[in-house]
């Protein structure tokens, strides 16, 4: 889902991976209908974002904010978290 803000532009995806240090691999998924053939298409893209303090985990949904290119292949920050990985227990 790609939302257009004053800030920039902002994707909701899942943590698909988390090897790297502070960097995370996040899939977003598009859905849209074919102009000619009417019919439901869904594209999947896999985006490297940072992570400061590798707070995210697998499977986590989290929204991502595209910032300056960080590194290479890194021109996104993860911002907030939407929901946990199901089956994930929360230490205090």
């Amino acid at each position: 889902m790609e939302k257009k803000t004053k800030s920039g532009i902002t994707l909701t995806g899942q943590v698909v991976s988390t090897k790297a240090d502070k960097t995370i691999s996040v899939s977003v998924e598009t859905v849209f209908q074919h102009p000619v053939y009417k019919k439901i298409i869904r594209k999947k893209k896999n985006y490297l974002a940072h992570d400061e303090t590798n707070k995210f985990k697998e499977g986590d949904v989290v929204k991502i904010k595209l910032v300056r290119p960080l590194s290479k292949n890194k021109t996104w920050l993860a911002v907030e978290l939407i929901s946990s990985a199901p089956g994930k227990e929360v230490l205090k």
